[in-house]
């Protein structure tokens, strides 16, 4: 299927910008009380292409089986004309079963592979297959408090003996925070590097040392339509 070549590599990436064929959106949202939810893939190339979609559990390295994932993807296998698009849809299957009291995280994954072009046949040629990987959240349907308000619900405490900043998320959402600013009134930190918070969790800010006390905290997160709001507390 794929072209002659030299060398075949496979490019790992989120919306990269040498795929011929794209994922709308940077993540998806999955209800519990969803009977299935469509993905969108659009072909902007002027040459057909073939995809292969599948959702994994977290192992960037492993296509796993069936049984361990709750979701089945229809088709699991396209052929997209130039120009074109194609739906993928996601439907439940209901096992393994997932909690109801919090989030959770899967990935949608979608390999792009190039097919053959008559004008390069016989010839030496590196070849990519591009593959895209975006967040999958599972929803529950009964969660107590709504994205806005855990996004504003982020907790900061700063140690005094280690240096270090930590963060409480106490809401069932998996809560990605991409920009954050420790300010105290006459200094202030910024920390640009992302940090996906768990459900009820709790975690220091890697390799991060602040060597002043911090009064406020001003951060950035991604929100369901993956774009950035903003938010400001008062450290604990």
């Amino acid at each position: 299927m794929l072209r002659t070549c030299l060398l075949s590599l496979a490019i790992f990436c989120s919306q990269s910008i040498f795929a011929g064929v794209t994922i709308d959106g940077t993540r998806i949202i999955f209800p519990s009380n969803a009977k299935s939810i469509s993905v969108q893939l659009r072909n902007g190339l002027s040459t057909p292409a073939l995809v292969q979609t599948w959702i994994d559990n977290g192992d960037i390295d492993q296509i796993p089986n069936a049984d361990q994932i709750p979701f089945v993807l229809t088709p699991p296998l396209s052929r997209v004309e130039p120009n074109r698009g194609q739906i993928i849809r996601i439907i439940p299957t209901g096992s393994p079963s997932l909690p109801q009291d919090r989030e959770s995280l899967f990935w949608f994954n979608m390999l792009d592979i190039p097919p053959d072009d008559p004008q390069y046949v016989g010839k030496n040629l590196l070849t990519f297959n591009v593959r895209t990987r975006i967040k999958l959240f599972y929803r529950p349907s009964n969660l107590k408090m709504s994205a806005n308000t855990a996004y504003a619900s982020i907790k900061a405490k700063y140690n005094q003996l280690t240096k270090e900043i930590n963060l409480n998320n106490p809401t069932p959402y998996f809560i990605t925070i991409t920009q954050m600013d420790f300010q105290s009134k006459s200094e202030h930190m910024e920390y640009s590097q992302a940090v996906m918070l768990k459900p009820f969790s709790q975690q220091a800010v890697d390799k991060l040392t602040v060597n002043f006390s911090p009064e406020k905290f001003s951060y950035q997160i991604v929100n369901d339509l993956g774009g950035n709001q903003d938010f400001e507390t008062k450290f604990d």
